[in-house]
């Protein structure tokens, strides 16, 4: 082998080396978070109240507060108006609400999503609660 072939095998040995420890290094992405800068919701609540929405798969939407089913329904106009509707009762008396969406794990990703710009839309306070199945 000459000295032209030496150097071909010499790079190929150092690329396979190169692409190696590129593959099994831990690659991180940088993103920056914008942080919401105001915060929607009732200037000095006198309570803060929790308005669960259970995501299931079909799609069911039920709305629940304190154990108790304020509504089940599958369509998500609905449940937005129905909403709206509660978050407008609480600020009327002067009480925040916070919905918590909770998506069974059986449910399609997307129907989270789907309540989460409903939230987003109406500017609502909103956290998500995912409970792993058999807990």
């Amino acid at each position: 082998m000459g000295k032209g072939g030496m150097i071909i095998r010499l790079i190929d040995i150092g690329l396979t080396v190169l692409f190696g420890f590129i593959c099994v290094a831990d690659i991180e992405q940088k993103t920056q978070v914008k942080i919401p800068s105001q915060a929607y919701g009732v200037p000095n609540p006198t309570k803060v109240n929790t308005i669960t929405i259970v995501i299931y798969d079909g799609p069911r939407y039920v709305l629940t507060e304190e154990n108790q089913i304020l509504m089940s329904h599958d369509d998500l106009e609905e449940v937005e108006k129905v909403l709206i509707d509660i978050r407008r009762q609480f600020v009327e008396k002067n009480q925040d609400v916070i919905f918590l969406v909770q998506p069974d794990p059986n449910s399609p990703i997307q129907l989270t999503v789907n309540i989460l710009d409903v939230c987003e839309r109406n500017q609502f306070q909103k956290s998500i609660n995912y409970v792993q199945p058999g807990v």
